[in-house]
């Protein structure tokens, strides 16, 4: 597991941890792969390029290791990926949505992660559906500066007007200068690319400099939805999982989580990161418990369980789910929900 253990994405590596255990739970109990129990392998990488390659060679190196997963952004895995391919070992960015992390890497490339042409697109039609006119402000980094970029080119085929953009960096505390230009381009709506901690500053401060209009953006984790809950009511994002989906799979899975973590309700990152340890096991079950079984299961097991999509299979060229959909989740008192 190469994540984010400390540093600024610290808290996504938590949420991972926390879903990782609910997984780890069940597949034990159920007998592990082979009789033998499954045992997660950390490492901090900080999501940082450089620690990601160097742990790359500490995991191909150790044979007892027959998958890889992570990291948390897509350019740390992509900096990696050349590692694990010549170490032959799975590399299962289930975060990573750039396409380039498997349409450029090689076979040992995975991911359960839609990528972000698919969301941007999702999201300009989304917004278009209760804005014309929108301000952006987007993360300045590489993920934002991309995403950014998909959004413009589906806000173009979809008719919405793109009235204000700038970027931020994600590190920063201050958003007011570029929100009050958002401001004062009277938009109908304010769409934010970015993560969980920065939207809810960005939220927050919007609402302070006196922009009272819809506000699209953020995650659905506890550092956007506590933080922000009264200044995003109403926000709408994209998702996959609901806790409140009625689905059997689901409710069994968040009422395992919460009896784990004292009540605390699962939000995506905690989701990803189970579905994408079921997946692996299920792989492994089913070609065997190496690194060349891994990548054997992947490959020749028609249908994966899901907690996102239900059941899921992968399309052959991209690595990815195929034909995913997506819901719209709206923020409601402090909760994503479905926004029927």
């Amino acid at each position: 597991m190469s994540a984010p253990l400390t540093g600024e994405l610290a808290d996504y590596g938590r949420l991972w941890k926390e879903g990782f255990a609910v997984a780890l739970d069940e597949i034990n109990a159920a007998g592990g792969v082979d009789g033998k129990q499954v045992r997660l392998e950390w490492e901090d990488s900080q999501s940082d390029p450089k620690q990601s390659t160097a742990i790359a060679q500490k995991f191909v190196a150790d044979n007892d290791i027959i998958a890889e997963l992570g990291d948390f952004s897509s350019n740390a895995s992509i900096a990696a990926s050349p590692i694990y391919t010549a170490g032959k070992l799975v590399q299962f960015g289930f975060t990573n949505s750039n396409p380039d992390f498997t349409l450029k890497g090689s076979k040992y490339q995975w991911s359960t992660s839609l990528t972000q042409d698919f969301f941007q697109d999702w999201n300009a039609k989304t917004v278009r559906k209760y804005a014309k006119r929108v301000a952006v402000v987007y993360q300045e980094t590489d993920w934002g500066k991309s995403a950014y970029g998909f959004f413009t080119d589906a806000a173009a085929k979809d008719g919405l007007d793109i009235v204000s953009s700038a970027a931020f960096q994600p590190d920063g505390t201050d958003f007011r200068p570029i929100l009050i230009q958002a401001r004062d381009a009277h938009p109908d709506a304010v769409v934010h690319i970015g993560y969980g901690p920065d939207g809810a500053l960005v939220a927050n401060q919007l609402r302070a400099v006196g922009f009272d209009g819809p506000f699209f953006g953020g995650q659905n984790v506890p550092e956007f939805t506590q933080s922000a809950a009264k200044s995003a009511e109403g926000d709408i994002i994209s998702g996959a999982f609901v806790a409140d989906d009625p689905s059997p799979a689901v409710q069994k899975f968040v009422a395992a989580f919460e009896k784990k973590w004292d009540g605390e309700v699962p939000g995506d990152f905690s989701v990803y990161a189970y579905d994408a340890l079921t997946t692996i096991v299920q792989a492994a079950r089913t070609g065997g418990a190496t690194r060349e079984g891994v990548l054997k299961g992947l490959t020749e097991s028609t249908t994966f369980p899901s907690i996102q999509w239900g059941e899921f299979s992968f399309d052959t060229q991209t690595r990815r789910p195929d034909s995913p959909s997506l819901k719209e989740l709206i923020l409601k008192d402090g909760s994503f929900v479905l926004n029927e």
